[in-house]
């Protein structure tokens, strides 16, 4: 999101009603609760997570896709791991913790967009690893008000790690 247009910073009853947006949204994933979490989205999101790889100190790191989704794939992606059934990922299911911080608020292109940063950190833990893992990384968001409701229309995870624990990314960021 490097392209994005010039933003102007929020006032303090605005970065209070984001603010609790965010912290809201990481409560819903934190208790597994993913229908709710995608009324939180608009029909239009689009929702990805970045890992990088380095191969030698002399180059940069180089960044992939390891979830790539528009709201279709959210909606499928959600009753996968939130039916026991259909997933051997999350059966049983992780535990997670968010720790959303640093909180950056600025309007974006219009009135009712506003552009988020903050930084990431997801504590999982599953059965079978006893000592957990972390994932840490930074994410932006685009929330626009739709109805007069705030919604994410846009997250982009870039996490820190090269490695990615416990196999395949199984949660939501």
């Amino acid at each position: 999101m490097n392209d994005r247009p010039a933003a102007s910073a929020v006032s303090a009853d605005v970065y209070g009603i984001v603010q609790r947006f965010v912290y809201r949204e990481a409560a819903l994933l934190d208790r597994r609760d993913y229908r709710a979490w995608l009324r939180l989205l608009t029909d239009d999101i689009t929702y990805r997570v970045m890992a990088q790889t380095t191969r030698d100190a002399a180059d940069a790191a180089r960044e992939y896709a390891i979830i790539d989704e528009d709201a279709a794939g959210l909606r499928l992606r959600v009753e996968q791991i939130a039916t026991p059934r259909l997933t051997h990922a999350e059966n049983p299911p992780s535990l997670t913790r968010r720790f959303v911080s640093n909180l950056i608020v600025e309007t974006a292109a219009g009135p009712d967009e506003f552009l988020i940063e903050a930084n990431l950190l997801v504590y999982r833990s599953r059965v079978g690893v006893p000592e957990g893992g972390l994932y840490s990384g930074e994410r932006r968001d685009v929330l626009r008000r739709v109805a007069g409701e705030l919604r994410l229309a846009h997250r982009l995870v870039r996490l820190d790690q090269t490695v990615i624990y416990g196999g395949p990314v199984s949660i939501l960021f």
